[in-house]
């Protein structure tokens, strides 16, 4: 048992365990959740070396195992392609708060998919990814990538702060996920915004319909946390900033169809053509109504 939350230091008495089957992982780890906050953490976490590796050398392979070849994860203009439905699904809350010309930073840009239309536009953007895989493509494509924010800072050619800071399911998989945002905040051009999604662990295969080959899948090694929007509202109400979580869901009623009957993912409009997408998005609609969405997307202004 965990002596104290990782996130809000609650002690033993509030931690209870959630599973000890961690896809990816080892021996002795499990996840648990606290009582207090709502959060849910693995531990033990990885180690210092541990983390490197893994996502310098490891990351995309992992993710390949978890997403079959439809995610794109062994080739990045495959991942660009794949992710398009994703990039516009984004947009949609992004390009409302963004300013001509705007600097543009994004956490985790993988591929760089959401910056290339975006420096298209105009804007100023630079990629932090600390994959060489993708890294070495995103430098290709003429965008600025840094391997960490620290190295960035180093080079000292993107002072005077940036309008937007985004990143899209990075914070589940960082170990201090305060002085994460904390130092993001700090990067913020006046009047800029930081805004980010996670996995709800509200997700409806979990809390829902309780498949048992999603649990065996949903809890990850890559994962340092599980937000709820009640954590999450935990976390930002430590940062002094004004915010919002609102929920999404990026999967349709064929994936649950498909991971109920077959026990795996990749049901990804299997069914929409026979539903119909006026049913496909009833359904995510209901699902965020209720709260039992697969993504909470946060919008932190600077003060």
């Amino acid at each position: 048992m965990p002596e104290c939350c990782p996130l809000c230091s609650s002690d033993r008495s509030s931690q209870t365990a959630v599973t000890a089957h961690v896809y990816g992982g080892k021996e002795g780890q499990a996840f648990f959740r606290c009582l207090e906050c709502d959060a849910r953490y693995l531990h033990p976490g990885l180690t210092d070396e541990e983390e490197s590796r893994f996502y310098a050398m490891e990351f995309e392979g992992f993710m390949a195992g978890r997403a079959g070849t439809g995610g794109g994860w062994r080739n990045a203009e495959e991942h660009v392609e794949a992710n398009e439905t994703t990039r516009v699904r984004r947009m949609a809350y992004l390009e409302p708060v963004l300013p001509a010309q705007a600097r543009v930073l994004e956490v985790g840009c993988s591929s760089g998919y959401m910056l290339y239309p975006l420096v298209a536009q105009g804007h100023h953007c630079v990629g932090v990814e600390p994959s060489g895989v993708f890294s070495d493509f995103v430098e290709e494509r003429g965008v600025p990538v840094y391997p960490s924010v620290e190295l960035m800072l180093q080079d000292g050619t993107h002072d005077g702060g940036f309008d937007l800071i985004m990143h899209f399911f990075v914070l589940e998989h960082v170990r201090n996920p305060v002085e994460f945002l904390k130092q993001q905040l700090d990067l913020l051009a006046s009047g800029g915004r930081l805004i980010f999604e996670v996995p709800n662990v509200a997700d409806p295969l979990h809390s829902v319909y309780d498949i048992p080959a999603f649990e065996r899948f949903y809890w990850s090694v890559a994962h340092a946390w599980y937000f709820s929007d009640r954590s999450l509202d935990h976390l930002l109400g430590r940062l002094n900033v004004d915010f919002e979580i609102r929920g999404d869901q990026r999967y349709d009623l064929s994936n649950h169809m498909v991971w109920a009957r077959d026990g795996r993912p990749g049901g990804m409009g299997r069914f929409s053509g026979l539903l119909g997408q006026e049913l496909e998005d009833s359904y995510r609609s209901a699902l965020v109504r209720s709260g039992h969405c697969d993504t909470l997307i946060c919008v932190a202004h600077a003060t």
